[in-house]
């Protein structure tokens, strides 16, 4: 069967390919040839094909073995590199981080962190992907990120939201609106003027799906699941949106405003997106704690309220 081919038989396979000798493919590998010699017949009884066209001077591949050998050196460059890793992550002193964020959280709080980070363990890699929220928690249960900063969403099973910090939820208008010179906005008022908003999908998307504003939902003229996308349709003059704080900062340009909604006041709350009972690699639980212990004292433009345990 396939599935018993392992890494001893690809090791002898690209060793006597490499010498093209048994004799010295053994010496490389510290094995007797007759042991590297079963170990070869047994590959090739498994997959049912000579890898190898013997003579009594030479071993030459043979045409399946020669289309068979990058791929064997791939594998095993492969196994070698997430060994390195594992071995580096083991240590606290390398390997790679693998986190999910929103593209606020991204572009204003990770940087700085990043740049003290990187000077302390010059042997780690990082990974950022933007993603709405939604995106990051089917990311984190997927496993295919160590774990994400992003708004709550929605209940996963096995994914747990620990909050970090929450900000609040105003409009964002242009500089020629009548919103634009106001010190805050009530949810009611937004019903008089195009709407342009973000997905359920996304954080902000889902409060406003959830919650709404006044008597009657707000119904977007134009919906997409990116904030830049959508600061450009408020820039163009299609409608006005609702975005946190520190979102509506990193987005608007000079020529949109952020005024505070009011009646009532309504928060996003941002998070460390994370699977239960499952521990992080010793590197990425060293980058988690970096954020949790610098975030908080950082000097932004948005007015924050962090969530600092204890």
């Amino acid at each position: 069967m396939l599935s018993s081919v392992s890494l001893r038989h690809l090791r002898g396979f690209i060793a006597v390919a490499e010498q093209g000798s048994f004799t010295r493919a053994a010496n490389r590998l510290g094995l007797t040839p007759p042991t590297l010699t079963a170990t070869i017949r047994q590959f090739e009884d498994i997959i049912g094909m000579a890898l190898f066209d013997r003579t009594t001077r030479q071993v030459a591949l043979s045409a399946g073995g020669a289309r068979f050998l990058p791929v064997a050196r791939r594998l095993m460059a492969d196994f070698e590199i997430a060994l390195d890793d594992l071995d580096a992550q083991s240590k606290g002193l390398g390997g790679k981080v693998v986190v999910a964020a929103a593209p606020s959280v991204l572009t204003r709080i990770l940087p700085q962190i990043i740049v003290e980070f990187n000077a302390a363990h010059p042997d780690a890699s990082l990974r950022l992907d933007e993603m709405n929220a939604g995106e990051v928690h089917d990311a984190v249960a997927r496993g295919e990120v160590d774990f994400g900063i992003a708004g709550d969403w929605k209940p996963l099973q096995d994914i747990q939201f620990e909050p970090l910090f929450s900000d609040h939820l105003g409009v964002v208008c242009r500089q020629d609106h009548p919103f634009v010179n106001r010190k805050q906005v009530l949810w009611h008022e937004l019903a008089d003027y195009p709407f342009v908003g973000l997905g359920p999908e996304s954080g902000t998307g889902a409060i406003l799906a959830l919650q709404g504003g006044g008597d009657a939902p707000l119904r977007p003229v134009v919906e997409t699941s990116n904030t830049v996308t959508l600061c450009a349709m408020v820039a163009a003059g299609i409608g006005i949106t609702i975005l946190p704080e520190l979102a509506a900062r990193v987005e608007a340009s000079r020529d949109l405003v952020f005024v505070p909604l009011g009646d009532p006041v309504r928060e996003r709350h941002i998070g460390v997106i994370r699977r239960k009972n499952r521990s992080l690699s010793p590197i990425a639980g060293i980058f988690l704690d970096l954020v949790l212990s610098r975030a908080p004292t950082m000097k932004l433009a948005a007015n924050l309220r962090w969530h600092l345990p204890g």
